[in-house]
C-alpha cells in the first residue's frame, strides 16, 4: 500500500472510532488499540509531511458538537493530551522539554488521569453561568442544565476572583455507582454500561436533565481556561480550587526528576484498583505556569503535559464455543465460552460479544484465537481475533435457545428478542431478580437454587415462591433440614418488605430501584398505584412519559393483575411506610458523610439518614445541616468548619437518630 493511501485509510478509521468514543459514547476499541492507530498515522505524517491536511485527526481533537445541544465556542481551545504507554516515551518527552526550556531541572506534577468526560465550567463574578463539553476542542455542547444537577459542583464561588473564570475538569462516576446503575438499567431493560466513562458520558448527555439528576455523577477540577489566576504554578492553582469548593483528584505527587515519575507510575499500577473511581493512567505536567507558556502547544496538544497511560489488562485464549444467553427481558446476548485464562487477577472463561453486529465486525468464529480485555477492568470482552482458526460463521438464532420460540428483531435495533412470556430462561432470570438483595432480599434463593426449582417445576411464577415447603426444598441437592428452614424463614421475612422493594422486584419495564421508591412514596399502596390514570402517572416528578406508559400497561395486563392478586393472597405487604415528620430532627435536613465510618458503610449511613427524614449530599454547602465525620476526614470537614456547620462524630449521628425514634 502506498503511504498516501495508508494515511487516508488511517484517517477514515480514526474518525470512525473517534465518533464512537466522543459522540456516541460507545467505543469498540480499547484506548491502546486506538492509540496504536493514531501513532501510526503520526509516524507516517512525519515521514511524509506533504500529505498532512488541516482536517487530519492529528491536527484536532476527536469529538464534534452534538446537534442535540446548543453549540458553545471555547474562548480558549480545550486540547487533548498526547498519550504514552512506555517509560521510553516519557523520557523522550522529558528530553524535549529540557531542550525547549534550556535547563534540565524543573518541577513536575504527576496526578491521576480520571477516566471520565471533559467539562468546562464558566463562572461570572463567582456564579456558574455555563457548562460545556469539549466537543472538537473548539466547539462543544451546552450542557449547563445537566451539570447543575451534579452535587459536588459549586454554583457559587464566593472566594473566587471577579470577572470570568473558566474551570475545567472531568465528570466521572464511581465504580460502586456504576454497579448500582447497571443493576437499575438491567432491571428496566436498558443498556448496560461497559465502564464508568461510558456511563458518565451517557448520563451527562441526556436531553432531560431530570434523568441526569438521577445519576450519581461527580466532578474533579484539574485546570482552567480563562480567569485572573494569581497562582504561579499548577500546584498552587489546585490549592485555590480546594478553597473555592471544588473536589480535586487525590492522586498527586510533585517531583523534579523523570526517574521519580516512572517510579510513581510503577508503584501506583497496583494501587489504582483500590480507588473508588477509575484511573486509566497518570498525567505529567510541568508545574510552573511561566514554563508552560514558554513551551506552548502543537495544533492538538500542549507540549508541557503528557498522559502516561496503563495498558488495559489483556490475555490471549481460544473460543471453545459461542452460546446465546437469554435475559429476563428476552434479549439474546452472544457469549464466548473460552479456554480459561488469567487476566487482571481473575480467571476468565466467558466473555461477552454484546450483539451479532459485533460478531460480524470482529469476524470471530468458534476455534479462533482471540484477545480478551477486561473493559474498564470490569467486564471481560473479546476485542480482536488474533488468529482465524474456525470455519463456521456465527449467525443469529432463528429460535430462542431456551424455549424454541421464534426470535424477533426490531427493524432499527441491533438486539434479537424472545417474546415468549413462558420462556424458561426469562422465567429464571425474573425469579432471580425478584429474590435479589435490592428487591425482596430472599437470602438463599440464588441462581443455582432457582434453576433447580424451575427444573423440578416447583417454580413457574413469583407467587410459587410462597408455596414452597420443606418437602420441596429437601429434594434439592445439598439441602438438609437447617438449610431448608433458613430459606423458608427468609421467604417468610420477605413478605414484610416495603412496597418500593416489591415494585422493583416485579420487573416492570423501565422501573429501577429509585423510580420504585418514588412511586411507593407517592402512592403509599399498591392499589393506589394500580388504579392510577396515565395522566396521573405522567405528572409524578422524575417519572417520564415512557416510564408512565410502561407502568400503566403493566397494571392493565390481565396476567400481571392475576400475579399481583396471588401475591396478595400469599400475604405480601402492599404498603409503603410513611416517614414520621413531626418531631423528626432530620426532617428536611441535608447531611454530608465524610471519612471512614466504623459501624457502617457510607451508603448505609446515607440510607439511615433518609429513613429518618433527612437527605444525603456529596458536597458541603451553606444548606448543609450536619457533616458526619469519620476517620481520615478531609476537605469536606475543613469546609464545614469554615462555614460553621455542625460536625458530628459517627456516635453522635447514631445518638441523633435514636432521638427521633
Amino acid at each position: 500500500m502506498q503511504p498516501k493511501e495508508e494515511i487516508e485509510q488511517l484517517r477514515k478509521l480514526i474518525r470512525f472510532h473517534s465518533d464512537l468514543y466522543y459522540n456516541q459514547d460507545n467505543p469498540v476499541l480499547s484506548d491502546t488499540q486506538y492509540d496504536e492507530l493514531y501513532h501510526r498515522l503520526q509516524t507516517l505524517e512525519k515521514q511524509y509531511p506533504q500529505f498532512i491536511t488541516p482536517d487530519s485527526p492529528t491536527q484536532r481533537v476527536g469529538g464534534v458538537a452534538s446537534r442535540a445541544f446548543r453549540p458553545v465556542t471555547h474562548a480558549v481551545p480545550m486540547m487533548s493530551l498526547d498519550n504514552s504507554y512506555s517509560a521510553d516515551d516519557i523520557r523522550e518527552w522529558h528530553e524535549r522539554t529540557v531542550k525547549l526550556l534550556g535547563r534540565d531541572s524543573f518541577e513536575m506534577v504527576v496526578e491521576g488521569k480520571i477516566d471520565g468526560v471533559s467539562c468546562s465550567l464558566t463562572y461570572q463574578d463567582g456564579k456558574l453561568i455555563q457548562a460545556a463539553s469539549r466537543g472538537d476542542g473548539k466547539t462543544g455542547e451546552d450542557i449547563t442544565a445537566n451539570v447543575l444537577t451534579i452535587q459536588n459542583i459549586p454554583h457559587q464561588l464566593p472566594q473566587a476572583p471577579g470577572g470570568v473564570l473558566e474551570i475545567r475538569g472531568e465528570v466521572y462516576l464511581d465504580k460502586k455507582d456504576l454497579e448500582m446503575l447497571n443493576a437499575e438499567q438491567e432491571s428496566a431493560g436498558g443498556n448496560i454500561f461497559a465502564n464508568t466513562r461510558n456511563a458518565a458520558a451517557g448520563s451527562l448527555r441526556q436531553k432531560d436533565a431530570a434523568l441526569t439528576a438521577k445519576r450519581p455523577l461527580k466532578f474533579f477540577a484539574h485546570s482552567f481556561g480563562l480567569g485572573h489566576i494569581t497562582a504561579e504554578s499548577f500546584s498552587a492553582f489546585i490549592n485555590w480550587c480546594r478553597t473555592w469548593g471544588f473536589d480535586v483528584c487525590p492522586v498527586r505527587t510533585q517531583v523534579t526528576q523523570i526517574a521519580d515519575v516512572i517510579r510513581f507510575y510503577n508503584e501506583f499500577a497496583d494501587k489504582r484498583a483500590d480507588l473508588p473511581f477509575d484511573v486509566d493512567g497518570l498525567v505529567v505536567k510541568v508545574n510552573q505556569f511561566q514554563d508552560q507558556q514558554l513551551l506552548g502547544a502543537t495544533a492538538r496538544s500542549p507540549r508541557w503535559a503528557i498522559a502516561f497511560k496503563y495498558p488495559a489488562p489483556q490475555a490471549t485464549t481460544t473460543v471453545k464455543n459461542i452460546v446465546f444467553s437469554v435475559g429476563r427481558t428476552g434479549i439474546i446476548t452472544p457469549v464466548a465460552e473460552l479456554a480459561p485464562v488469567p487476566c487482571a487477577g481473575v480467571i476468565i472463561s466467558n466473555a461477552t460479544l454484546h450483539n451479532f453486529d459485533e460478531i460480524q465486525r470482529l469476524g470471530v468464529r468458534v476455534g479462533d484465537s482471540v484477545i480478551i480485555e477486561r473493559a474498564g477492568e470490569v467486564i471481560p470482552k473479546v476485542i480482536k481475533v488474533a488468529e482465524h482458526r474456525g470455519t463456521q460463521e456465527v449467525l443469529p438464532p432463528a429460535n430462542c435457545p431456551s424455549c424454541g420460540a421464534p426470535v424477533y428483531k426490531e427493524q432499527d435495533e441491533v438486539g434479537y428478542y424472545c417474546i415468549n412470556p413462558a420462556c424458561p430462561a426469562q422465567l429464571q432470570a425474573r425469579l432471580i431478580h425478584f429474590a435479589s438483595r435490592d428487591a425482596m432480599d430472599i437470602d438463599g434463593l440464588g441462581d443455582v437454587v432457582v434453576r433447580e426449582l424451575v427444573k423440578l417445576n416447583f417454580l413457574a411464577e413469583f407467587a410459587d415462591i410462597y408455596q414452597l415447603s420443606f418437602l420441596h426444598l429437601l429434594q434439592l441437592p445439598n439441602f438438609k433440614d437447617k438449610k431448608a428452614q433458613n430459606l423458608l424463614d427468609a421467604i417468610e421475612a420477605s413478605k414484610k418488605r416495603p412496597l418500593a422493594k416489591l415494585l422493583f422486584a416485579l420487573g416492570i419495564a423501565f422501573v429501577g430501584e429509585k423510580t420504585a421508591e418514588v412511586l411507593a412514596d407517592h402512592f403509599h399502596t399498591l392499589d393506589n398505584l394500580k388504579n392510577a390514570s396515565l395522566e396521573t402517572l405522567q405528572h409524578i416528578p422524575d417519572v417520564g412519559e415512557k416510564v408512565s406508559q410502561s407502568i400503566y400497561d403493566f397494571f392493565h395486563d390481565p396476567k400481571a393483575v392475576e400475579q399481583i392478586e396471588k401475591l396478595r393472597l400469599a400475604g405480601l405487604n402492599f404498603t409503603q411506610p410513611e416517614r414520621e415528620k413531626s418531631g423528626n430532627i432530620l426532617e428536611g435536613k441535608t447531611l454530608v458523610f465524610t471519612g471512614e465510618l466504623k459501624t457502617m458503610t457510607r451508603t448505609q449511613a446515607e440510607q439511615l439518614a433518609k429513613q429518618h427524614g433527612g437527605k444525603a449530599a456529596s458536597s458541603v454547602s451553606k444548606k448543609t445541616a450536619y457533616v458526619v465525620a469519620g476517620e481520615a476526614a478531609g476537605s469536606k470537614l475543613k469546609k464545614a468548619q469554615e462555614l460553621g456547620i455542625t460536625v458530628l462524630t459517627e456516635e453522635e449521628f447514631l445518638q441523633l437518630i435514636q432521638k427521633t425514634n
